[in-house]
């Protein structure tokens, strides 16, 4: 018995011995471990800067602009060089020109034609505005002396065209004593207005009431300061009566 019980004993011993030696295994294997786990280095940590690639490249393009811009301020502007404008002298011209408007009246717009009249300075030129139903042809009677009466020979003759028109008749003389403004035979009605004497002689004949009038059966004066005639004889006319120089 006591033989068997060593033999436990010693069997014991080994298993214990064994089991001891698994936990010896097992724990430095452990703590094997852990130390290794606690010694491993760890890599350090690199952090890269990123650069703004977007805002360096916008920078680089910018850049050479404002050194542009700043050439375009720096440079001073060239001071732009005038030509000398030739002197301007009065000199008398001869023959003097006078442009007439020509005013046609229809559905449109009134058309405007201008006629270029060569007035010497020793003329004179009436000027006035109609405005009438038919073509009508204008004879201008003057006088030159006082004693002299309207003859042939001092007349000026125009055909006028029917609507509203300007008209500048020349008159050959630089002296014009009195004047008559006759209007062709049966003409209808006339309205007439603006009547100056201009050129070598100046008079403002816009008085109606200064004018005689011949074979009117009416006049009328309108709100525009022009005069309506109206007329279906042979011989109407209409004269400036006070005469236009000193007696």
């Amino acid at each position: 018995m006591k033989d068997k019980e060593v033999k436990i004993t010693k069997k014991q011993k080994i298993v214990a011995g064994i089991i001891v030696l698994v936990a010896i295994m097992l724990l430095a294997s452990v703590f094997g471990g852990k130390k290794e786990e606690t010694q491993k280095p760890t890599a350090p940590i690199k952090v890269e800067e990123k650069l703004p690639i977007k805002e360096d490249m916008k920078a680089k393009e910018e850049a050479p602009k404002a050194e542009i811009e700043e050439a375009a301020i720096t440079e001073e502007p060239k001071a732009e060089t005038e030509e000398p404008q030739p002197s301007v002298t009065a000199e008398e011209t001869t023959p003097q020109e006078e442009v007439v408007e020509e005013v046609v009246v229809g559905e449109s717009k009134p058309e405007i034609t201008k006629e270029v009249i060569e007035i010497e300075p020793q003329n004179s030129v009436l000027t006035f505005e109609t405005t009438t139903d038919k073509a009508l042809n204008y004879q201008i009677f003057y006088t030159v002396e006082r004693e002299v009466w309207y003859d042939a020979s001092h007349v000026v003759e125009y055909q006028g065209e029917a609507g509203a028109h300007k008209y500048s008749i020349v008159i050959p003389s630089d002296k014009v004593y009195r004047v008559r403004i006759d209007f062709d035979s049966n003409p209808g009605k006339v309205t007439i207005k603006n009547i100056y004497l201009d050129g070598a002689q100046k008079a403002d004949l816009n008085n109606f009431e200064e004018y005689a009038y011949n074979q009117i059966n009416a006049k009328e004066k309108n709100e525009d300061g022009s005069l309506t005639l109206t007329s279906d004889q042979d011989d109407p006319y209409m004269e400036y009566a006070t005469p236009l120089l000193p007696e």
